[in-house]
């Protein structure tokens, strides 16, 4: 009975997890393809019913596709309602995860993986 209940809620969004479908989120790196040292990840946020998502904290965490090296940490910063720039720097090359996270000024929670793949070397 207690398994039922906890799967019936966990169906029905009880919390403050976003549906899928309850944000757009779209991004352009300013490198194609990317490469070691500064980058800029530009990021649109939209909400699917009422356009743009105002006034999000956005934070960006880089991670290296193999164990043992320390995440790349970033804050985005809003250039224009629901466009989020986040400059960071890619430290080394190899295939690279990033992962955006945040809440939107209302509470509701914003998650995005980005798969960079294969940063290559500057140059």
């Amino acid at each position: 009975m207690v398994l039922a209940v906890a799967i019936v809620c966990g169906a029905c969004g009880i919390g403050n997890r976003p549906r899928a479908s309850e944000f757009n989120v779209t991004w352009t790196l300013n490198h194609s393809p990317a490469v070691v040292g500064p980058a800029t990840l530009h990021v649109q946020l939209a909400h699917q019913a009422n356009g743009p998502v105002k006034g999000a904290t956005l934070r960006l965490e880089g991670h290296m596709s193999h164990a043992g090296m320390a995440p790349v940490l970033a804050r985005a910063t809003e250039r224009a309602p629901g466009s989020y720039e986040i400059p960071f720097a890619f430290s080394m090359q190899g295939d690279w995860i990033l992962l955006v996270s945040g809440e939107t000024s209302d509470g509701r929670r914003v998650e995005q993986r980005i798969d960079i793949g294969n940063v290559r070397p500057a140059g």
